[in-house]
């Protein structure tokens, strides 16, 4: 379970670094690029709660073992791609056989460990899954400096080996009961599409702003889809996801948790290729290879931690966690004006550590709150906050950075009395997304005003550069503060009134409430 989910993390922060390669080989233009790392999160972030979902229902290894066999032959033929829709189709296909793989992978360690080995299980699967991830854009580097496309090929043996241990080593966990499954695919389609619909808005911001229709009308019908989701969801016999699990308070703190940590995580982990490659002008593998302090302590950190939560619960190594990673927004922030990559070690150290502590103490924490028969749609609801955080954090992070930046440019040109016209600022736009894919020092500059406005812009990436990691401060300390507050080493459950101060609605589940009613039902404790 630890090499598939590694597996799948490789591939995403891996192919962002072949992606430039990738686009002139299959003759495509450089706002290509996003789609084939869109095309890939888009089914993964959408699926992944249908996916635990179906673990629970039809068998966790079933269906791991679906997904497995699907991201391994969609991996083949991207490794194989001979134009840019084959391989963006492929992209989705993997992301989907991904979005079975990874809720089942954490559902079925934490079937199989007993209680007290849990959080130590559960911290080397995420601890070593989390140290890949960080290594992915080493690799990707590197692949990509022989061939691109061995970047998505060496991840179809290590499919196959996994294909392999899981069929020898994993008990079958088959569902409880001889009834027949239901499945909600009215819930599973809104939510599906009201999840990717959010992830798509949000991953326009950056081209496009926040006030584009590109990002508000994809973001307005994820909003309508995801009213329609909680509606439909309150009328069925059998959901795709019972809400009563969020009373339980670690398993809602886990959530926010996640969502927070994958925000740090993700837009950070976006953002720090794009220093290295833009501002101190470094190439890809070089990149790679400079973001290796953030790796080792990953990997340390994660099975510390599990080990930690079986003895003391998740409440002090998550809050402990989150103050290392406000330290280490502190240490970027202080480390930017600098503009080498000695100066980013601390930072990305104690990152590695914040990080290791906090996604490792996430899934033992929610998953040891919810019952047995829910394992796979907790580990699917945890993830699938990952991938929303991990997509806000992008967006907004992304924002604060080009938006400060551009101003800053913008307004240093004017005190030089140069008013670019809008062929240069495009021309400009144009050298600033090569740069951040190809390094600065491998863009040649072909215009006197992109030289002049190059300067003026490096010394404003520094200055925005300190702004988001200081912003992901204030993410870390609202992590803290949420932990502090609901987390407790056994589960505490929410008994109280659900949508406010007067109101005494309870959340309707058909089969276990009379439907949405003013008055608790008698004999009800949840």
């Amino acid at each position: 379970m630890t090499l598939s989910s590694s597996m799948i993390l490789v591939d995403q922060t891996a192919v962002p670094l072949a992606t430039a390669e990738v686009i002139a080989d299959l003759g495509g233009g450089v706002a290509d690029g996003q789609w084939i790392l869109t095309a890939n999160i888009l089914p993964l972030a959408a699926l992944m709660v249908f996916g635990g979902r179906l673990g629970d229902l039809l068998g966790l290894r079933r269906v791991f073992l679906a997904g497995a066999f699907t991201f391994m032959g969609a991996t083949a033929v991207a490794g194989g791609a001979q134009d840019l829709p084959m391989m963006i189709a492929a992209r989705a296909v993997q992301g989907t056989g991904a979005a079975l793989m990874m809720p089942t992978a954490v559902a079925m360690t934490s079937a199989v460990f007993p209680g007290d080995q849990r959080g130590r299980a559960l911290g080397i699967l995420a601890g070593g899954s989390a140290f890949f991830a960080a290594l992915g854009p080493v690799l990707g580097g590197l692949l990509t400096s022989i061939d691109w496309r061995l970047v998505f090929l060496v991840n179809v043996p290590l499919a196959a080996i996994t294909v392999l241990l899981t069929l020898s080593a994993t008990p079958p966990l088959r569902p409880e009961g001889d009834t027949k499954p239901r499945i909600d695919y009215r819930g599973t389609l809104t939510f599906g599409l009201s999840i990717a619909a959010l992830v798509f808005g949000l991953s326009q911001v950056q081209a496009d702003g926040w006030d584009s229709p590109s990002t508000v009308i994809p973001l307005a019908a994820a909003l309508a889809l995801l009213v329609a989701f909680v509606l439909i969801e309150l009328r069925t016999t059998s959901g795709l996801l019972d809400f009563r699990l969020f009373r339980h308070l670690n398993f809602l703190a886990a959530n926010l948790s996640q969502l927070l940590a994958g925000a740090i995580e993700l837009g950070l982990g976006f953002l720090l290729p794009f220093y290295l490659l833009l501002v101190i002008g470094i190439d890809p593998a070089t990149a790679g290879i400079a973001l290796i302090p953030a790796t080792i302590p990953i990997v340390l950190a994660g099975p510390l931690a599990g080990r930690a939560f079986d003895r003391i619960g998740g409440r002090i190594p998550l809050v402990v966690g989150y103050l290392v990673l406000a330290a280490s927004g502190l240490a970027l922030a202080a480390g930017a004006g600098e503009q080498t990559v000695g100066a980013l070690i601390p930072g990305l150290v104690l990152q590695g550590m914040g990080l290791g502590v906090v996604l490792t103490v996430n899934d033992p924490t929610g998953l040891g709150a919810v019952p047995p028969d829910a394992q796979g749609t907790a580990a699917g609801t945890i993830n699938t906050t990952e991938q929303l955080g991990g997509a806000l954090g992008i967006a907004g992070l992304s924002a604060i950075e080009v938006g400060v930046a551009e101003r800053i440019t913008y307004e240093r040109l004017r005190d030089r009395g140069i008013d670019p016209s809008p062929e240069q600022i495009d021309r400009f736009k144009e050298f600033i997304l090569q740069a951040a894919e190809a390094g600065r020092g491998q863009t040649p500059v072909d215009s006197r005003v992109v030289r002049l406005a190059l300067e003026d812009n490096l010394l404003a990436h520094v200055d925005s550069f300190r702004i988001t990691f200081l912003t992901s401060v204030g993410i870390a300390l609202v992590g803290a503060v949420a932990c502090f507050v609901l987390v407790r080493r056994e589960d505490r459950f929410y008994r109280g009134p659900v949508f406010g101060r007067r109101s005494r609605w309870v959340w309707a589940h058909a089969g276990a409430s009379p439907a949405v009613t003013r008055h608790p039902p008698p004999g009800r404790d949840d």
